[in-house]
């Protein structure tokens, strides 16, 4: 390069005019084919040699010296500079006929590929963003990417293979829904409504067209349980639906508007949604399994009835019948109940049944015992409740054991000693039948006196469970007595020795079974329980 291009370039740097070129510009090196040099800038305006071959070289290096005044050299005028200022010399304007590709600037390619890139030593420079550079496989991967419809729902947790864990919808999605869902219901009880009236309207003109719904009113009642009658019914000519749930007929849609906005018919609608939620409810796993059987296990120990306790309260019962017998001649005092059957709570009360001569007075036995009781110092805070259903006489031993005493309960002796066998037959009897006890408890739905079951009902309930099973943990112990003594029961020991179940469930198995027997699998409405025979009874 010849001295004189040197000192044109350094002057050009520096921002001084060079007569034809722009200010802050560089001058065109021209090439020997007469054309721009290849790797030199081109600068806009200027003169500019004979079109050459097209193409570009190597990028021209950097200066290594930074530049004097502003950010790529040039004179900074005095004063702060707005954001929208006039282009500088050497910069072309974004609306320029040479930004659209007219004028001096479109001739060249390498001017035209930059006409929007300020002009060195220009000021001030526009921020502009380098372009992505993405590679090919980045750029195949946003080709085939599927984008997201307006009408797919966003998720929160998405479901993961193998997993059971259940897709749940974005709030915003459900409360769209739910808002869509609404105006549609509404639109459809406004249809309802207006096909009601006008079935009626069809009725008084009596003629013998007969009204049909349309598909959408039909969909809404299928809703609500209630269909069209195939047939008539003889007993109910005039009805045109019927409630599967309820089993009612309804003569046209207004009695069945009525109908499903009864209190009786939501009631069901309500029960029957939560046996469809239990029916479908996952089975447990592994770890469940073991978690439950460990907590009926604790539940077994801490609240049922272990051996010792049972014979403490038998040695409670030894002692009333020692004391009741020097008063009352001919008089025994036995255990019943959960004291003698096993299936019961650590705070169960010890029931004694007292049984006296046929020759005795009940009413005098009764006030006999209320006496002696009163008088013995064994025995804190007698009480007499013979207006009950029952009558019975309440104290507490020494202990604190809450004693009833009652009269002539033969039955209930019965009833005990049949489910003292049962109970006595498997190990998985006792815990099952325990935590079941003692859920009911919890839940308040062994409380006879406030209008629910006794307790005895959840052993005879379990039992009739474990009979009912495909291979069952129990078997019908009534199938080995004896006919002629159907009032006296005695043990078939003989018999019962040789029984052996073939089920190999666990307690916890065992457990969630019964509750989705009794809560879908038994029909109360058709079925008896009974453990008196083997199999369902109508």
């Amino acid at each position: 390069m010849k001295p004189k291009e040197i000192e044109d370039q350094i002057k050009g740097l520096l921002g001084l005019n060079l007569g034809g070129v722009a200010p802050g510009s560089l001058p065109v090196a021209v090439g020997p084919g007469g054309g721009p040099r290849p790797g030199v800038r081109n600068p806009g305006p200027g003169p500019i040699g004979p079109p050459g071959p097209v193409g570009r070289g190597p990028p021209r290096p950097r200066h290594a010296s930074p530049a004097p005044f502003g950010p790529r050299g040039g004179a900074r005028p005095p004063g702060p500079f707005p954001r929208n200022t006039a282009p500088s010399p050497g910069q072309i304007p974004k609306n320029s006929a040479a930004a659209r590709g007219g004028g001096a600037a479109a001739a060249s390619p390498q001017a035209g590929n930059r006409a929007d890139v300020p002009a060195p030593g220009s000021y001030p420079h526009s921020r502009q963003s380098k372009p992505r550079q993405e590679s090919e496989e980045e750029e195949v991967e946003k080709r085939n990417k599927k984008p997201r419809t307006r009408t797919e729902p966003r998720t929160k947790n998405r479901k993961k293979s193998g997993s059971s864990i259940v897709t749940v919808e974005d709030d915003e999605a459900e409360g769209t829904q739910e808002k869509a869902a609404a105006p549609k219901h509404k639109e459809i009880e406004i249809q309802f409504a207006q096909e009601a009236a006008q079935e009626a309207a069809v009725a008084t003109a009596e003629t013998l067209e007969e009204f049909k719904p349309s598909e959408a009113v039909l969909g809404f009642l299928a809703g609500k349980y209630l269909y069209p009658l195939a047939h008539k019914s003889s007993k109910f000519p005039r009805a045109r639906w019927f409630c599967r749930l309820c089993e009612y007929h309804c003569d046209n849609l207004a009695k069945c508007r009525e109908h499903y906005l009864d209190t009786r018919h939501s009631r069901l609608s309500r029960t029957k949604e939560v046996e469809t939620t239990l029916y479908h409810l996952p089975r447990p796993n592994k770890h469940h399994l073991d978690c439950l059987n460990s907590l009926l296990a604790t539940v077994e120990k801490e609240q049922g009835l272990s051996t010792s306790d049972l014979n403490i309260r038998q040695a409670v019962a030894q002692s009333v019948h020692s004391l009741l017998q020097e008063h009352i001649q001919g008089c025994t005092v036995r255990l019943y109940g959960s004291s003698l059957s096993g299936f019961g709570l650590k705070s169960a009360n010890v029931n004694l049944d007292l049984q006296i001569t046929a020759d005795q007075k009940p009413h005098l036995a009764l006030l006999k015992a209320l006496e002696v009781l009163h008088d013995s110092p064994e025995y804190l805070e007698v009480a007499d409740e013979f207006t009950a259903k029952i009558p019975t006489i309440k104290f507490m031993t020494t202990t604190g054991l809450a004693c009833e005493l009652s009269l002539n309960n033969h039955q209930a002796y019965q009833t005990s000693s049949l489910l003292k066998d049962y109970w006595s037959l498997d190990p998985r009897v006792r815990t099952v039948g325990v935590a079941f006890r003692y859920w009911a408890s919890v839940v308040r739905m062994d409380r006879q006196a406030e209008g629910t079951l006794p307790p005895h009902t959840f052993a005879i309930l379990l039992v009739y469970f474990l009979q009912q099973q495909t291979k069952p943990v129990l078997p019908c112990i009534h199938e080995y007595l004896d006919p002629s003594n159907e009032d006296v029961y005695i043990s078939p020991v003989e018999g019962l020795a040789g029984w052996r179940t073939q089920n190999k469930m666990s307690p916890a198995e065992l457990w969630i079974e019964l509750f989705a027997f009794l809560s879908i699998g038994f029909k109360s409405v058709e079925l008896v329980v009974s453990i008196k025979k083997s199999g369902m009874l109508t």
